[in-house]
């Protein structure tokens, strides 16, 4: 069966400039061997490879607005905004740690924002359509409330997982973060919150340090409501299934989410630079075919796929592809040439999820069931 998707995009995502990745050294010498990993090159090779594959015509094509500052205040600070703001019209190029912009980057990031709210409003709206793919950037789940880091400046999945609340009267949205980097920025702004579920699968002890441990589950009002699930390295796609049945799938039925928004960033992939984890094309169509199946249940089918990281300009089409044919049901007729020879997942992964599952089922309790395992 054929699910009808809609795919958000626009040309202007192409002008955020992340300059080149600079070495500088004792007396001011400077190598810039090439592009910042997050470059514009990233979107055009998939949006080549939706045009050209064929996954076009099962698309609906879309166009997003610009988040406003009342948008961005649901869940950012002023200052956080005028900081951006005022980094960008000066064209500071590191408005954070690692996140570098351009003059046209906080309008860029609006974009990107608005653009997830867009999302928001087609699955809340549309009698045909209830499933996006929103292909932005710059990407979001490193952005807190008040800290531009890592490639991102708004947190575009907390915008639009904060609109939906507020503007459509949702009680509860799920966010699931697939990126290979655990998603601090959105469990910084839901860490206190039980209306919004954050689940971060990611590679252990990796990108933020300080953050994605098992042991932070959330505060007050929010203790239990949110889950990190750190993976090791050769994790692969043997490995993200047993995840996705043991610890993700279990949790969303519990919570029977109105609205499931997925941080995904395709940088677990087999060939990414700055990833270990080995996942192929069919893992993440695994996983996003298993999201929507979740979504058919407890949501009415609403679900938005909102591009977060992803590196290798080989490979990132392709596991986009995987993503883009589970969620809207269509298999590309086209033999992925980087087939990996199947290999076994890592022992120590079943008993790291196994851990996972024993220590934070004192906390899942958002339900009243007292087991799903």
């Amino acid at each position: 069966m054929i699910h009808k998707t809609s795919w958000i995009w626009d040309d202007r995502f192409l002008r955020h400039n992340t300059g080149k990745i600079q070495y500088v050294f004792e007396g001011g010498e400077t190598v810039e061997p090439c592009d910042e990993f997050e470059n514009k090159h990233r979107m055009n090779v998939i949006k080549e490879m939706i045009e050209k594959s064929g996954l076009v015509h099962h698309l609906v094509r879309q166009s997003p607005y610009e988040a406003s500052d009342e948008d961005l205040l649901r869940v950012h600070t002023k200052n956080h905004i005028g900081h951006v703001q005022k980094a960008c019209e000066a064209e500071t190029r590191e408005v954070g740690p690692e996140a570098y912009a351009s003059a046209e980057t906080e309008g860029i990031a609006r974009l990107s924002a608005g653009a997830v709210m867009k999302a928001v409003d087609t699955v809340m709206e549309s009698e045909t359509i209830s499933k996006v793919y929103a292909q932005i950037r710059p990407p979001g789940h490193h952005a807190s409330s008040d800290q531009a880091m890592g490639f991102c400046f708004y947190n575009n999945v907390a915008v639009g997982a904060a609109y939906a609340i507020e503007h459509y009267g949702l009680k509860r949205v799920a966010i699931l973060d697939w990126d290979v980097h655990h998603g601090n920025g959105t469990q910084d702004i839901f860490y206190e919150r039980d209306d919004v579920l954050v689940i971060s699968i990611h590679e252990e002890d990796y990108f933020p340090l300080e953050s994605g441990q098992v042991y932070e589950i959330g505060q007050g009002k929010g203790e239990g409501y949110n889950v990190n699930i750190p993976v090791p390295s050769l994790t692969g796609d043997e490995g993200y299934q047993y995840v996705f049945e043991s610890i993700i799938a279990p949790v969303i039925s519990q919570f029977e989410p109105e609205l499931i928004i997925i941080s995904a960033g395709q940088d677990a992939n087999a060939l990414d630079p700055i990833s270990r984890l080995m996942v192929t094309r069919e893992g993440f169509k695994y996983m996003a075919n298993k999201v929507r199946e979740l979504a058919e249940t407890y949501c009415e089918g609403r679900l938005i796929v909102a591009q977060e990281g992803g590196y290798n300009l080989a490979y990132l089409p392709i596991a986009t592809m995987g993503v883009i044919e589970g969620l809207t049901g269509v298999d590309v007729n086209w033999k992925d040439p980087h087939v990996l020879p199947h290999r076994t997942t890592p022992t120590a992964l079943f008993q790291a999820v196994d851990n996972v599952v024993n220590y934070q089922k004192r906390f899942w309790k958002f339900a009243e069931k007292e087991s799903f395992c």
